[in-house]
């Protein structure tokens, strides 16, 4: 059996966590207030999407329509944009590819 002085710390003990406990809970009630605080403007946006999302889905296809009438142009804006992006790929890999060799050169010659 447990002495006196033992159930006593043993009483300590449990006041102790008891304490650390709502403390705790204290915080993460704190932190979720904060979050909820945080993020309110998600749920606003999300209301109003849900508003727009008829309008979306029927202006859709009106967009889709139009953009492809305009890039039949060759003078057209988006023609030019598509043609520069064709670029972009090979480009990207030639740069890629001259400073690895700069970066060896570089690795291949301490003193320079």
């Amino acid at each position: 059996m447990l002495g006196r002085e033992e159930l006593d710390k043993l009483a300590v003990q449990k006041q102790a966590l008891l304490v650390a406990s709502s403390l705790n809970r204290l915080a993460i009630q704190a932190e979720v207030r904060n979050l909820r605080a945080a993020t309110a403007w998600v749920r606003a946006a999300a209301v109003g999407s849900e508003q727009f999302a008829p309008w979306l889905l029927s202006l859709t296809p009106i967009a889709g329509f139009l953009l492809a009438k305009v890039s039949r142009r060759p003078d057209s804006w988006l023609s030019r944009v598509l043609a520069a992006a064709k670029w972009v790929g090979p480009l990207y890999g030639v740069w890629k590819r001259l400073s690895a060799a700069r970066r060896q050169r570089e690795a291949g010659q301490p003193g320079a």
